[in-house]
């Protein structure tokens, strides 16, 4: 199974870090149960940019530590590819399963015991993006625990197969999904994460 891990990572003490789903005619995202044949398709290749990987709030009443409320950390992602149902058209598809490793830290402004997660898969097709489809995840954070780590559940997300089944037409971005404030922290305040492909 494919993965994606940092190959360096960084914590400073206050560092950390689509709702709807958004369909562009012929891709689809689903979590159904999926159709298995002997032979897979190609993956699309996968990326995580780095000023995406993290994610941190705050109470709104200052951008230090003691006004941290969590921080959600990509630690990974774990994907596969198998054959998928065909679409309208009947034109053959290439199903993609995704799921996040995540790291949340409990921040000391916060008072609730789960954190919500967005976070987002965007197919790209020679450079452009094509379609994005956004999901949320809410995880457990108990009050006694200060770090933890979890798992998305898989996502299933169809793309056309394309003419040559050993080389996919697109690839794919997976971030969280921030707001500009969020990004502009990201980008003024965090050192980037470099992840690397590799595979199980």
């Amino acid at each position: 199974m494919p993965a994606f891990s940092p190959s360096s990572r960084i914590f400073p003490r206050l560092a950390a870090g689509l709702g709807s789903l958004m369909l562009a005619g012929f891709l689809s995202g689903c979590e159904e149960a999926d159709t298995t044949h002997t032979f897979a398709p190609a993956c699309p290749r996968f990326d995580v940019p780095g000023q995406v990987a993290d994610r941190i709030t705050y109470d709104g009443k200052g951008l230090d530590a003691a006004h941290r409320l969590t921080s959600t950390h990509i630690l990974g992602v774990q994907g596969d590819c198998r054959t998928g149902p065909q679409d309208a058209q009947k034109r053959p598809m290439t199903r993609v399963r995704v799921s996040l490793n995540l790291q949340l830290e409990r921040g000391p402004a916060t008072s609730s015991d789960s954190v919500t997660v967005p976070y987002f898969v965007a197919i790209l097709q020679d450079g452009a993006i094509v379609d994005k489809k956004v999901f949320t995840e809410t995880v457990k954070l108990p009050p006694t625990v200060s770090v933890s780590h979890s798992s998305t559940p898989l996502r299933f997300i169809d793309v056309p197969t394309g003419n040559n089944p050993q080389i996919s037409p697109y690839s794919m971005e997976i971030g969280l999904q921030l707001n500009h404030s969020e990004l502009d922290y990201n980008r003024s305040h965090l050192r980037a994460v470099q992840f690397h492909e590799h595979v199980q």
